[in-house]
């Protein structure tokens, strides 16, 4: 089970924030972000994923702005 995440920046700031926030990812083709979670996984967990992805995203763009 993988997802992937594509930004239109480089990836690996994002994955080492989620790294700090406990939540393993990695960067592939420099913009994508690489998620492999179990394949048993309860909604809780996923949750809890989605609360430590949607803050990293807004911190990293609030650093890196889109021009």
């Amino acid at each position: 089970l993988f997802i992937g995440m594509e930004l239109h920046v480089p990836a690996r700031p994002f994955c080492e924030a989620l790294q700090k926030r406990g939540l393993l990812c990695k960067e592939t083709h420099s913009t994508v972000i690489r998620f492999a979670p179990p394949l048993v996984i309860s909604q809780q967990e996923i949750d809890w994923a989605v609360g430590q992805i949607a803050p990293v995203l807004l911190e990293q763009a609030e650093l890196a702005p889109l021009t």
